[in-house]
């Protein structure tokens, strides 16, 4: 299969725009969100407002999108300087098992690497063995963790 992965950021015109709302959509579905569009909508606005960090990538097939990965430049100081969050990483259904995730995966570090990152982190689930073989295979450390968070 032939993949385009772009990358957009700062109030991009996103092509098949319904497409990524879709695949959001369908990623916070799997991670145990209840979205609705205009949840996605309004979120992906928010993250390609102007003063955003944040990175939204595209991979398209024949114009329409079937992949993404979602990431925040940050800056830590155990990183050394800047680094990328990535905070999701999703394929379609019916376009897994032809190294997308992979493409997507190797696209964003890329960019981060090109953007001066020192750094790439991110979670998954820890019954998402799918994605952590994914990620050991690409060379990524596998940690145990334990996430804190809170909504204000």
């Amino acid at each position: 299969m032939d993949f385009q992965i772009r990358s957009f950021q700062h109030n991009a015109v996103i092509p098949d725009i319904e497409g990524v709302h879709n695949l959001v959509k369908q990623q916070l579905t799997f991670i145990g969100y209840t979205p609705t569009y205009q949840d996605v909508a309004s979120v992906l606005a928010n993250a390609m407002k102007e003063e955003s960090r944040a990175v939204l990538w595209v991979a398209y097939q024949q114009e329409r999108a079937v992949g993404m990965a979602f990431g925040n430049v940050c800056c830590g100081l155990e990183s050394g300087g800047d680094y990328l969050w990535l905070n999701e990483l999703y394929v379609a259904e019916e376009a897994r098992f032809h190294g997308l995730g992979t493409k997507l995966l190797t696209e964003a570090q890329r960019w981060a690497k090109e953007m001066g990152c020192t750094y790439l982190a991110m979670v998954t689930h820890p019954r998402n063995e799918r994605a952590q073989h994914l990620y050991a295979g690409e060379g990524f450390e596998l940690e145990s963790l334990v996430w804190v968070d809170k909504y204000l």
